[in-house]
C-alpha cells in the first residue's frame, strides 16, 4: 500500500518537475544571451586589471515602460494581460545568482569577464575606491515570456556614478540556436 502511494507521488513529481525547470532553463539561456552580447568586448579580469562592466545581482522589477515599448506591436491580448498582471503584482526579490553559476559551469570566458555579481552598495564602494568614471553596472529585469510565440522581453539598463546612463528593452526570440536578441526597443541615454 505504502509502495503504491510512493510510486504515485514519484510519478507525479516526474510529471511536474519539467514544468518548474523550464522557466529556469529559459532564464539561464536568456541571461547567457544578454551577457554574451554585452560582455563581448570586455577584457577578462585578472589580478591587477580593473573590471569595467559589473553585473547587478538582483533582477529589477518591470514597470510601465514595457508597455510603451510594445504599444505598436500586434501581440495577443492574452499575452498583454499576462504581462500587465506580472508587472503589477510581481515584486518578489529575485536574483541572478543561480543562473550565473549555471553559466559559469559551461562558459569560462564569461566567468573571467564578470567575476562576481554586485549589489548597488558594492558597486558604489568599488567605484569610489578606484575613482574612475568608466565603470558601469548592468541591471537586468525579470524576463517576461510569451512562450506561445517564443518571445521574451527584458529591460537592460547601464548605471554609472556619473551621468551617461543608458538602456533599452530587448526583444528576444527563441530559435533553434537558442534565444537571440532581435530588436532593441525604446533605447535611451542621458
Amino acid at each position: 500500500m505504502k509502495r503504491n502511494i510512493f510510486i504515485k507521488i514519484l510519478f507525479f513529481l516526474l510529471l511536474i518537475l519539467p514544468l518548474f525547470s523550464f522557466g529556469q532553463n529559459d532564464d539561464t539561456a536568456v541571461l547567457r544571451t544578454i551577457l554574451q552580447r554585452y560582455y563581448k568586448t570586455e577584457k577578462p579580469v585578472y589580478k591587477g586589471r580593473s573590471q569595467l562592466l559589473y553585473l547587478y545581482c538582483n533582477r529589477a522589477n518591470n514597470n510601465e515602460e514595457i508597455f510603451e515599448a510594445i504599444k505598436n506591436r500586434k501581440l495577443s491580448e492574452t499575452f498583454l494581460t499576462d504581462i500587465r498582471n506580472k508587472v503589477n503584482t510581481d515584486f518578489a526579490e529575485q536574483n541572478w545568482s543561480t543562473e550565473l553559476l549555471s553559466i559559469y559551469e559551461s562558459d569560462l570566458t564569461l566567468k573571467q569577464k564578470i567575476n562576481y555579481c554586485q549589489s548597488l552598495e558594492q558597486y558604489q564602494e568599488i567605484s569610489k575606491r578606484l575613482s574612475l568614471n568608466n565603470q558601469r553596472l548592468m541591471i537586468i529585469s525579470k524576463p517576461l515570456y510569451y512562450l506561445k510565440n517564443n518571445i521574451a522581453l527584458v529591460k537592460v539598463v547601464f548605471y554609472r556614478n556619473i551621468e551617461h546612463n543608458s538602456g533599452s528593452i530587448l526583444w528576444l526570440e527563441k530559435t533553434a540556436n537558442g534565444w537571440e536578441i532581435k530588436e532593441y526597443l525604446n533605447p535611451w541615454a542621458t
